[in-house]
């Protein structure tokens, strides 16, 4: 086969060590369980990071949340379920690829603001930044059905190329407003679907020259950094959208930028290396439009003090609107969680409150540090707000923030009258804030300076970019927060996503105490045994087919995962078999050119974890490839001697045989833990030489594998 990127072998195995939930029988659980303020974290099986998190009005389930996982977007339903002994859990659905595999980059949802009269289900839209075409457009794709399936995707939805990070809102139940950067002119574009995200047209001028930065602020064109957008269903404008007649609300969107033009020369004039200089990045801006995203109006909501170097773009800035039409936007130094409101409209702003005041200046000291703020508004003056925390170590680094013995966490806090008028400092109430509502979620540093990561990384400044930018909250329609955060706890370097709901405290739309249920942990499922094997075990039939392995309705069959398992068949070898559900040596259908087969484990050796990948390709009925070695440094240091077998048909198998001397000699005795297999199709961009893959099956579907003692049996 030919030769596959980084991101199939590498990358690709070390990704699906992912962390999940099921669902064990209700009758093994024990009949008291705890009201916890948060329900149980819930893992979600596929993999992913910088999750977008939309609660519906239909009440059809929980939440819908979508993650990039590098090789296209995960999609899930979250569902709460009562157990036969009166316990509750939160289960979520199996992960859909609406993209089927083409995007991955960035990801997003939106949701309608009703449910539709025909389906009785509130509209669901996607999109997600190609990763077969770098920055060069959308896929898109929608829901009609409350997430449980979605349209064939439109693999480039806007007008544009040279696109990067973007935002979605619905303006009613069939227009989805698009915004995203344009990384040539600076500007924020407004794409807008009038059928409900399916299709989409370019507002202001089809390359893009008019966008949501306005005439008055075109200084911040060459440095700017885009946020959200939303719209207010309670602001009505009085006109209508072109071809499906809906009414026209006012929509806001944040962006961050210098502070005026004489400071935009000057950061033009300065070196801009991210992470090495301040890049000016110390202005919030708020853009406001009432014709439906064709024109907009731009106001400064925040600037830092002229001396100030402080940077705001750690990550985006939000803005949110409550049930009284009061505007906010919030941001982070990377210390200082705060907002301001505007009761205009986005005309004037308040002065800035801080949410976190415990935390006021410790960065300078060391200790702490405050990231990825999010906020979400529910009645008038209520605000839940929610970022990462880092504790521990040296967090002094600006953009790449914490050291080995920093620890993260989830931080939330609940505040009610935020309102204040304009020029004047918000008194709010706090309801509640609490530094770690989850266990921790990463320890170690978290990189700040985007696809450059990598970079620092290789150079050994750090890097860790496993958590991405972002994560959000949502109010569902009891007022409840709920969200959806990445977690590599447990797998360091691997991004699980993950969601918890609040259960206890005031609701966010009434004030009124939320009914506190008794929540369990969902368990997660069997995945094999140690001894006699195999040592993983997964479930046929969930190997759905993407772009490039056929017919979307119809199950992959060559690359279904049923079982995995190790031997040592003498002292200097390893073996590892895995069956498929009915292997075959020719690819699957559709465009595909090639079949993925992955295994993967870690080891302990010297006091450190070690972690080893194995890979079988096919692309034709004689030519399979067999490989493996250590993975370091998300690259697979391939290693010689590894032979193996291809066996067709129904149950069929492949197996490797390893020299130890490839995977840290492991001995007698030695443990092999976090057993993972994953499968991909893959097919050639037209003319690139680049191989483009699509994550198949994961095996098993949550969690790991059990562990396996070399020499047992």
């Amino acid at each position: 086969m030919p030769k596959m990127s980084r991101s199939v072998f590498a990358v690709g195995i070390v990704s699906c060590l992912v962390a999940g939930s099921a669902l064990a029988s209700a009758a093994t659980r024990p009949s008291a369980a705890p009201t916890p303020a948060w329900t149980p974290p819930l893992s979600l099986a596929g993999g992913g990071a910088e999750p977008s998190i939309r609660t519906a009005p239909d009440g059809k389930s929980a939440a819908y949340i979508s993650a990039p996982s590098g090789l296209g977007s995960n999609f899930w339903r979250i569902d709460q379920v009562r157990n036969a002994n009166g316990t509750y859990s939160m289960r979520a659905s199996k992960p859909l690829q609406p993209d089927l595999g083409t995007g991955g980059g960035d990801s997003e949802i939106s949701v309608g603001s009703t449910a539709d009269p025909v389906t009785g289900c509130a509209p669901i839209a996607y999109s997600g930044l190609h990763n077969i075409d770098i920055l060069n457009n959308f896929t898109t794709a929608t829901s009609t059905d409350c997430g449980k399936s979605f349209s064939a995707p439109n693999l480039f939805a806007t007008q544009n190329t040279l696109t990067d990070r973007q935002w979605q809102t619905f303006d009613g139940i069939k227009t989805n407003h698009l915004l995203y950067h344009k990384v040539d002119t600076g500007q924020i574009v407004d794409s807008v679907s009038y059928d409900g995200g399916s299709t989409y047209l370019t507002l202001g001028t089809a390359a893009g020259a008019l966008g949501v930065i306005d005439a008055a602020h075109a200084y911040t064109l060459q440095n700017v950094k885009i946020g959200n957008v939303v719209a207010d269903p309670n602001k009505p404008t009085g006109s209508t959208y072109p071809i499906n007649g809906e009414k026209v609300h006012t929509l806001y969107a944040a962006f961050e930028g210098v502070r005026d033009a004489q400071d935009a020369a000057l950061a033009q004039t300065t070196a801009n290396a991210p992470g090495a200089n301040y890049n000016h990045m110390n202005s919030v801006y708020i853009g406001r439009s009432d014709d439906g995203g064709l024109t907009w109006t731009d106001t400064q909501a925040y600037t830092t003090d002229a001396e100030s170097s402080k940077e705001l773009d750690l990550i985006f800035p939000v803005v949110s609107v409550d049930k009284g039409g009061n505007v906010y936007a919030a941001w982070t130094d990377g210390n200082k969680i705060q907002y301001v409101v505007s009761t205009d409209g986005a005309k004037h702003w308040s002065k800035p409150y801080l949410v976190n005041p415990g935390e006021a200046g410790a960065q300078t000291k060391g200790g702490t540090a405050d990231i990825f703020p999010w906020i979400a508004a529910g009645a008038t003056g209520n605000l839940d707000i929610v970022w990462y925390h880092a504790s521990g170590g040296d967090t002094t680094g600006y953009r790449q923030v914490g050291t080995k013995e920093t620890v993260w966490t989830v931080a939330a806090a609940q505040i009610s009258g935020a309102v204040a008028p304009a020029g004047a400092t918000p008194h709010p109430k706090v309801v509640s804030r609490d530094l770690a509502i989850t266990p921790p979620i990463h320890r170690g540093n978290v990189c700040n300076n985007g696809t450059t990561c990598l970079v620092d990384e290789t150079a050994g400044n750090g890097g860790d970019r496993t958590l991405l930018d972002f994560f959000q909250v949502a109010i569902d329609t009891q007022g409840r927060a709920n969200i959806a955060f990445a977690d590599d706890a447990s797998q360091p370097g691997t991004a699980t996503t993950k969601y918890t709901r609040q259960n206890s405290g005031r609701s966010l739309l009434t004030g009124k105490p939320i009914a506190a249920l008794p929540f369990v942990a969902p368990l997660l499922a069997q995945g094999g045994s140690s001894c006699p094997g195999p040592q993983v075990i997964d479930p046929v039939g969930d190997a759905p087919a993407t772009l490039t392995t056929g017919t979307p309705t119809t199950n992959v069959d060559t690359l279904d995962v049923h079982s995995v398992g190790f031997t040592t068949p003498s002292p200097s070898l390893l073996k590892v078999t895995m069956r498929l559900k009915n292997l075959s040596a020719l690819p699957p259908g559709g465009a595909s050119i090639g079949s993925v087969w992955q295994f993967g484990w870690s080891m302990m050796a010297g006091g450190k974890k070690h972690t080893y990948a194995l890979q079988a390709t096919s692309n034709a009925p004689t030519v399979q490839t067999y490989s493996g070695g250590e993975v370091v440094g998300g690259k697979t240091v391939a290693g010689a001697g590894i032979t193996g077998t291809f066996t067709e048909g129904p149950d069929g198998a492949i197996t490797w045989t390893i020299p130890r001397s490839v995977v840290g000699n492991p001995t007698a005795g030695s443990t092999l833990a976090d057993a993972v297999a994953q499968t991909h199709g893959a097919v050639q961009v037209a003319g690139s030489g680049v191989y483009f893959t699509a994550a198949v099956d994961r095996a098993p579907d949550l969690g790991s594998g059990a562990r396996y003692t070399v020499g047992r049996c």
